[in-house]
């Protein structure tokens, strides 16, 4: 039984100047799908009301649907593809694209090993394309991942979920 894909608001048709281009950590999304507190809820208004262009890569995608048939869940097909449809018509779906240098994807996998494989390929593929990278992961001291700041290898802010939804 397929699920109705949810069509976005007009709000999110409209390009807005000031969108931040974010990529959300499996962890991250698994949250603001699942739960439905005041800070999950806040998290999807993010992106469901244009406020934020959420970008995914094939990668993080299938990670995230595995991640939603974890049999801990409980959750069947239906209910799966709801959760799926609260998202992914947002998301840009960015094209996989193989790091030119491998020695300078190495490097910067090392530097990222605090984020998941799918994240890593994601975070290749939008290639200095993204605002901020929203993870509750800690990253490791050097300040080319310093939290707040912009990551001298990711080219952009790495942020918590909380500091993410203060800074809207």
């Amino acid at each position: 039984m397929k699920a109705a894909l949810k069509k976005k608001p007009a709000s999110a048709n409209k390009p807005k100047a000031s969108v931040l281009r974010v990529a959300f950590d499996t962890p991250v999304l698994l949250a603001a799908l699942l739960r439905n507190d005041a800070s999950a809820k806040a998290m999807r208004a993010s992106w469901q009301a244009g406020n934020c262009q959420p970008v995914i890569a094939k990668a993080s995608a299938q990670a995230l649907m595995m991640a939603l048939a974890y049999p801990g869940f409980a959750l069947d097909a239906a209910q799966q593809q709801e959760l799926l449809a609260d998202f992914l018509p947002y998301a840009e779906v960015l094209p996989t694209s193989a790091c030119a240098n491998s020695q300078d994807r190495g490097d910067r996998q090392g530097k990222l090993g605090f984020l998941s494989p799918a994240m890593q390929d994601l975070l290749n593929a939008a290639a200095g394309s993204l605002d901020v990278l929203v993870s509750d992961s800690k990253p490791p001291v050097p300040a080319a991942t310093r939290r707040g700041k912009t990551s001298t290898v990711l080219n952009c802010r790495i942020l918590a979920s909380d500091e993410f939804l203060a800074a809207l």
